[in-house]
């Protein structure tokens, strides 16, 4: 800066701190402005030249980089420069004290007028509403329609019609015409030239200058008498001393800011509207742990933003890495709050901004990576229908449930709204745990089963699907044992089944199974019963020694059964497949792949097969006899078994 003995005039460096203010970090216009220490100031020569500076500031930065002015003045403010050179080329055309700043501009005078500048776009600006809340802390909205009457002022009460009938009610409001709000109740609408800053309620802090976009965000969080609440950035405590008065002083609200100087603005504005529930607390919410605060069950948030919203905005363009920086903590901001607060039922993220980057992008990206499971609430359904303008589509139905507040149609400041409530599925159960979490452990616990379940299918398929010899080498003996234990019930069944077919056939094969005296004699007296028939019609009488002969040869193929299976048992895998085999080819026996060719079930196929050469043998005497040979042949079929 200058060091100069002529003070610069107190307007002009006024102007130039709330504009760098806005520039730089995003704060509102009137918030600045109408500061206890300006209240009595004239604001409205301030705020002239602050509207213009903005309005002006892209051509003003052509103008110095034109002419390079910073760079031959090191020790000129930017700033003042800036807005002195507005007040030079696009107001007053002159310039009303004679400090070194004033000075230096002057100089340039010249200069600034050859710059060729871009024609001035003429555009009609729609004005909007002076907005004011009553504070229901200190005042009734009843005595406050009655305070503005007394003034002279005609209430016209709020249209019940559709939110454009409103719209176009309130566009048509006279000078001293007011109604109430069309969504927020403790709100009234006034004529754009009414002023309020030399006003009793004003003073008393009984009456709140207040946009009614910024009203929105405690609306549509409605929390109930007696909740916890947390404003997790609430200088300078417009939405702070709003929630005080909306559950009326019942309940918990810790109000967090990081600045000192805010932080100060943000106390002594909680005291003057007595909102008694209010806790401040000077601090980064970030740096709010688990254990701190964890009682909060709803959360407001409106994040350091590029204020691209706001109608006396500089940021009309914002520069990528400044854009990136702040969206990347809005998000840092958003995820805290979803995350480390595990009563937290209800959240709205709110900004002053129109970029989406800063908004629906944002929204959608922390809520598809937070760990908590949290859905974005359709704000038209909350409104029930009654609103304009909501989020893009290209960030997905995420999108399309935000609100957006623009003034060329809404009327109010450039706003951005989203409300997220938590996922009720998220209840805890009495253990502590997400149900969610509880489920995923349950499903762990269940797929080694599940998968042991499908191993088991798919070995048994295999096993089907295999030769039976490749089987047998690949299998153990033990494995074998557990097979044929697994499938005897199943060879019962078949051997029942079998043992019916050859009933008929096999009559005295079945009868010595059930060995008693009785029987054998039975059967012996229908065997003889038979023969006897027989012989009387081929006129032969039976010899006994056939009977004998057919008993000892059963006796000796028992023995030679047992034989065979101790060899069997004992003989390698190898021995087994090449003894099946030739029994295969002796008896045309395929082996049967379901009973996996156990050795059970060969023990009672040879069986089988020795009973029914029993029977043929049997027949074959009889035959002889008949014809009048001796037993000569049955003896040699006898030796040919042998060999």
């Amino acid at each position: 800066m200058f060091e100069h003995s002529i003070k610069v005039p107190r307007h002009f460096k006024i102007s130039a701190n709330i504009v760098k203010k806005v520039a730089t970090e995003g704060g509102s216009v009137k918030n600045l402005l109408y500061d206890s220490k300006l209240r009595f100031f004239r604001t409205n020569v301030i705020y002239a030249l602050i509207t213009e500076t903005i309005k002006h500031s892209g051509d003003v930065d052509k103008l110095f980089e034109a002419t390079g002015i910073l760079t031959k003045e090191p020790r000129l403010d930017p700033w003042l420069a800036k807005v002195i050179a507005t007040e030079l080329i696009f107001g007053k055309k002159e310039l009303p004290g004679r400090s070194k700043p004033e000075e230096t501009i002057l100089s340039y005078k010249e200069l600034f007028e050859k710059v060729p500048l871009p024609p001035v776009e003429v555009k009609s600006e729609v004005r909007r509403p002076r907005y004011v809340r009553i504070n229901t802390n200190l005042l009734t909205t009843s005595d406050a329609i009655g305070a503005f009457q007394d003034e002279g002022y005609k209430f016209i009460r709020c249209t019940s019609g559709s939110y454009d009938d409103y719209l176009k009610q309130i566009q048509g409001l006279t000078e001293y015409d007011f109604t109430q709000d069309y969504h927020v109740k403790t709100m009234f609408v006034f004529h754009p030239n009414t002023k309020f800053h030399d006003y009793d309620l004003y003073l008393e802090n009984k009456l709140i200058l207040q946009d009614k976009a910024t009203a929105l965000p405690v609306h549509l969080l409605a929390p109930p008498q007696g909740s916890v609440i947390l404003d997790m950035c609430a200088a300078p405590g417009m939405k702070t001393t709003q929630l005080a008065a909306y559950i009326r002083n019942q309940g918990k609200i810790y109000a967090v800011e990081r600045n000192e100087q805010r932080y100060e603005t943000l106390c002594d504005f909680v005291n003057k509207t007595e909102s008694k529930c209010v806790t401040t607390m000077h601090r980064d919410s970030l740096d709010i742990k688990k254990g701190e605060c964890d009682d909060a069950e709803y959360i407001i948030l409106d994040p350091s933003c590029s204020g691209s919203g706001m109608q006396l905005s500089i940021h009309n363009y914002v520069e990528d890495v400044r854009l990136a920086r702040l969206t990347s903590l809005q998000e840092k901001f958003l995820k805290h709050a979803m995350n480390s607060f595990p009563k937290a039922k209800k959240i709205v993220y709110s900004t002053c901004s129109l970029f989406p980057q800063e908004n629906e992008r944002v929204i959608s990206n922390v809520v598809k990576s937070s760990r908590a499971k949290w859905k974005v609430l359709n704000v038209k359904e909350l409104l029930k229908g009654n609103w304009n303008n909501f989020g893009s589509g290209m960030y997905g139905e995420m999108g399309t449930r935000c609100l957006y507040s623009k003034p060329d149609s809404d009327l109010t400041t450039g706003f951005f709204l989203a409300v997220l409530e938590r996922d009720p599925k998220q209840e805890k159960p009495e253990d502590g745990t997400d149900k969610e979490t509880s489920n995923v452990k349950k499903e762990k616990k269940k797929r080694p089963v599940e998968e042991d379940s499908v191993a088991v299918e798919a070995a048994s398929a295999e096993l089907n699907d295999e030769e039976v010899l490749k089987d047998r080498k690949k299998k153990k003996r033990s494995k074998e044992e557990c097979n044929v234990q697994r499938l005897s019930n199943d060879n019962t069944i078949k051997n029942k089944k079998h043992k019916e077919a050859d009933s008929e056939t096999n009559d005295n094969v079945e009868e010595n199974k059930f060995d008693n005296e009785e029987s054998k004699k039975s059967k012996k007296k229908k065997k003889k019963d038979r023969e006897n028939d027989l012989a009387e019609e081929i006129n032969f009488v039976p010899d006994n020694n056939v009977d004998d002969s057919i008993e000892e040869q059963k006796k000796k193929k028992k023995r030679k059964n047992k034989e065979n299976e101790v060899e069997e048992r004992n003989k390698s895998k190898d021995v087994n497949t090449n003894l099946e085999n030739d029994l295969a080819e002796e008896i045309s026996f395929i082996p049967d792949n379901n009973v996996e060719d156990s050795i059970v079930e060969k023990k009672k196929k040879k069986k089988r097969k020795n009973k029914e050469n029993e029977v043929e043998e049997r027949n074959e005497s009889i035959d002889v006899n008949t014809n009048g040979d001796s037993c000569e042949p049955v003896k040699k079929k006898k030796k040919r078994n042998k060999e």
